[in-house]
């Protein structure tokens, strides 16, 4: 018995020093206390809502036109539910913007009543604030006293006035009340509880510490993505570095990895502060946690690799690099537009997708995006490896053409019809293909998706080819798109008359070949709430197609050349050859991909010139008429074209028609 308490006492020692992910950590809350900070005024009158993050810009209002003699609401906004804690006495201040039309001013007798919890507030207009003019803010303060609010009821501001009369009014007398806009500071000043921040037990792995701060409030993702600053420490040290961020139920979980310098068990103090508005109050707190961390020979520096589904954002977005190739040919009668997508995806999104292939088929709670990604041909070493293994990127890639709309709309925020511009069960081929570009580890490595289509189109029909695909949220998944079309058609297939509606920003060139057609379209930083649509006119008309329509111009202006030489054959050709500059004009508009009607009618133009230039020619000296005997006899030249004519007679007077333009000359001497 005591020869094995050695073998024991090893076993144990072994044991303790291997990392273990404890199970049931335990969580701290460690903040928030009520704070101040301006509600901003949101949504329509009667169902508004209030929001600490000035975004959402969609502008409401409300317009009085007639007296107001009894007690009537305006608008009204809640925070529903509230957010559980107290609040301390303190005055509130509520400011809307105001606009009167057609009237001296107006007075006014209002109020705002403020619910928390079980009580109301009420704040009304004095002789300060009750005659308003032109435009500005309406201000109404409202004391409160000191209270608690529970998360089963909810904040309501209430907007009334009991009185409005106007002065000296015009016909079309009114008061505006504005907010939710852009230019609108509508909001009002509180001090409430509004975010808890939840400290979990770290989690180590050698001498990686994996430091998890949970936010939790009633705007969800709104308040990590859009607070003006989230951070967290060890020992009073900053953690650098992107948080990996999950969903924790309805709250935020942000992750970030601290590095231990230190090997073996050791106490350690976590920190975390938020601020929700530039200007207010930081509210923080932190906590104790004992850990212990073995030296693996790794050196730390690893990735944090969650359990629950990763965000899609962060709250600012990620960039997106959009490059299409578009060829519009011929086959038989058809006419066929092959497409090939790259979209270069980074951050946020490329880390979403890259966990989502790693977890195809499992049985974890997963959003519908990724829940419907199901393969029998996973196994489950394979799954959550870390690790994209080839089966994974295949299994990705075969079922993506079955489920990208759901995948791509729902969980990448991007229209995928609205890309190829068609019902994905419609077109003729559609592929899907990862590159993962030289790093099949599950982080933030960029990736890039391909996706090829063919696709028969309607010929000599006006046919919308792309538009803004996408998807805006309140919480932007997209930072910035860098969005390049390249279009290129056969010899005798066009996109006529292609137009680009919308946003400024996007750019678009045409250039025309005997080859074929080229059609560029450039946006750099586009940003994802623009607006576009593309359009173009697909033929195979051969007065259309670029080789017959560059044959076909070629051949007006040769043919219209060779006429006007011809007409010109005794005459002057100088004029006519200062107008060979308008055969560079022609190239220029067919190069330009001008309209085959212009350019049909930049060619008609150009040969009518010439046969009209050729026509009004004069003719040159000895290049017509009778040529002069070889006896001398006397020759005078027309005074109208200086055709050289022989007298031959020495009768006088003398008449003698010109051999050139036949104008009768008399010869008196």
């Amino acid at each position: 018995m005591r020869s094995t308490r050695p073998l024991i006492l090893c076993a144990i020692l072994l044991l303790s020093s291997i990392p273990i992910s404890p199970v049931g950590a335990d969580s701290v809350e460690v903040c928030c206390e009520s704070g101040e900070v301006d509600l901003f005024l949101r949504g329509p009158a009667n169902s508004g809502s209030m929001t600490p993050f000035n975004i959402d810009f969609e502008s409401q209002e409300a317009v009085i036109t007639d007296a107001v003699q009894q007690q009537t609401e305006i608008a009204k906004w809640s925070i529903s539910p509230a957010w559980s804690g107290n609040y301390p006495s303190s005055t509130w201040e509520f400011g809307i913007d105001y606009e009167i039309a057609s009237a001296g001013g107006a007075q006014i007798n209002a109020s705002v009543k403020v619910k928390l919890g079980g009580e109301t507030y009420t704040g009304t207009t004095d002789q300060t604030n009750s005659f308003l003019t032109g435009e500005g803010t309406l201000s109404i303060n409202i004391d409160v006293e000191a209270g608690t609010v529970s998360s089963s009821s909810e904040v309501g501001v209430t907007f009334e006035a009991q009185t409005i009369f106007f002065s000296v009014p015009g016909p079309d007398a009114g008061l505006t009340f504005r907010w939710g806009g852009e230019s609108d500071d509508s909001s009002i000043n509180a001090d409430l509880p509004l975010v808890d921040l939840v400290i979990d037990e770290p989690v180590t792995e050698g001498m990686d510490v994996y430091v998890s701060v949970i936010v939790a409030s009633p705007f969800g993702q709104m308040t990590s993505a859009h607070a003006n600053s989230l951070e967290a420490s060890v020992n009073g040290i900053e953690l650098g570095g992107d948080p990996i961020q999950t969903s924790s139920g309805d709250y935020v979980r942000l992750t970030w990895t601290w590095t231990s310098e230190i090997e073996g068990q050791q106490n350690i103090t976590i920190g975390a502060s938020i601020q929700l508005q530039s200007g207010t109050p930081t509210l923080s707190g932190s906590t104790g946690f004992e850990i212990f961390t073995v030296d693996d020979g790794t050196g730390g520096g690893g990735v944090f690799y969650p359990n629950e589904e990763p965000l899609v954002t962060d709250g600012k977005g990620s960039p997106l690099i959009a490059k299409m190739s578009l060829n519009l040919s011929t086959n038989e009668e058809y006419l066929t537009l092959e497409r090939v997508i790259q979209l270069t995806i980074d951050d946020e999104v490329a880390y979403w997708m890259r966990w989502g292939m790693d977890n195809i088929g499992s049985e974890e709670p997963l959003s519908q995006p990724l829940k419907i990604f199901q393969s029998d041909l996973v196994k489950e070493e394979d799954r959550r490896n870390r690790i994209i293994d080839d089966i994974e990127k295949s299994e990705f890639e075969n079922l993506m053409p079955t489920l990208a709309v759901t995948y791509m709309n729902d969980g990448m925020f991007l229209e995928l019809e609205e890309m190829i511009r068609s019902d994905v069960d419609e077109l003729e081929k559609i592929s899907f293909d990862v590159d993962l570009m030289g790093e099949n580890k599950v982080d933030k490595h960029p990736l890039m998706l391909t996706i090829t289509t063919l696709q028969i189109l309607d010929s000599n029909e006006v046919t919308t080819l792309l538009r803004n695909f996408v998807r805006v949220q309140p919480t932007p998944v997209w930072s910035s798109v860098d969005l390049s079309v390249d279009i290129r058609t056969s010899l005798m297939s066009s996109f006529t008359s292609p137009t680009i509606t919308g946003d400024d920003s996007l750019e678009l060139t045409q250039r025309r070949t005997p080859l074929g057609e080229t059609i560029q379209i450039r946006a750099p930083e586009l940003s994802p709430s623009a607006t576009f649509t593309f359009s173009a006119m697909p033929t195979s008309n051969p007065l259309n197609a670029p080789l017959t329509l560059s044959i076909t111009t070629l051949a007006i202006l040769l043919g219209g050349l060779w006429f006007a030489l011809k007409m010109t054959r005794t005459k002057r050709r100088s004029a006519l050859w200062i107008e060979m500059v308008l055969v560079p004009a022609n190239l220029m508009a067919l190069y330009l991909a001008y309209s085959p009607f212009t350019v049909g009618a930049i060619a008609a133009i150009t040969v009518t010139i010439w046969i009209l230039t050729a026509i009004a020619s004069p003719r040159r000296k000895n290049s017509g008429g009778v040529k002069p005997p070889k006896n001398d006899y006397p020759i005078i030249e027309c005074p109208a074209c200086s055709t050289p004519n022989p007298i031959t007679s020495e009768q006088r007077p003398f008449r003698l028609p010109c051999s050139g333009c036949g104008r009768v000359l008399k010869i008196v001497e």
